[in-house]
């Protein structure tokens, strides 16, 4: 036997120990279920989210409620920043917000920078009519080190209707992660 051959028979068994430990975790879980009722699984295991950035635009996803998605957009070139939200019932953007990032980075935003951003999971006390959706969408100008936390305020009873709505992207936060100034 060569060593290619033993190398990948060992994969082979820590991939079936790895499947057989996710059975047994998945197993205990239902077993929890049945025995308590009070104990029920999240309706969601996994919310996946994304991020791409180009040299022109970025674009990141983020769940904006339980049932809804919101799709960013960022314009390089001119700094705006949209949020498409698709309302699950008709499969249709029923919802857009907008910016424009270089206010919210006092000014840092010009034109030429560079941008990444990326969504997280937020989850603000309180509730209501207009109470922050559960994404965090983060934007930093990669030229600068400058960065700005958003907050989308989105009305679930008007995704629960089907109405359309629009809104501004909210900054929650603002800082500098370069503290100091290169040398040339």
């Amino acid at each position: 036997m060569n060593e290619t051959s033993s190398c990948c028979a060992g994969m082979k068994g820590f991939y079936g120990a790895l499947a057989a430990c996710l059975l047994c975790g998945i197993g205990y879980l239902v077993g929890i279920q049945n025995r308590d009722p009070g104990f029920s699984l999240p309706p969601h295991l996994i919310n996946a989210t994304a991020s791409d950035s180009g040299d022109e635009f970025s674009i990141a996803t983020g769940r904006v409620s339980g049932d809804a998605e919101g799709l960013f957009v960022l314009d390089h070139a001119t700094g705006q920043l949209q949020c498409y939200v698709m309302y699950p019932r008709t499969a249709k953007f029923g919802a857009v917000f907008s910016t424009n990032v270089g206010e919210a980075l006092a000014g840092r935003g010009e034109k030429g920078a560079k941008y990444v951003m990326v969504t997280g999971d937020a989850n603000f006390p309180g509730g209501g009519r207009n109470a922050p959706a559960g994404t965090v969408l983060y934007v930093l100008d990669a030229t600068s080190g400058a960065f700005v936390a958003y907050g989308l305020p989105f009305d679930r009873t008007m995704l629960t209707a089907n109405r359309p709505q629009q809104g501004v992207l909210t900054p929650l936060d603002a800082g500098q992660v370069r503290q100091m100034a290169i040398r040339e």
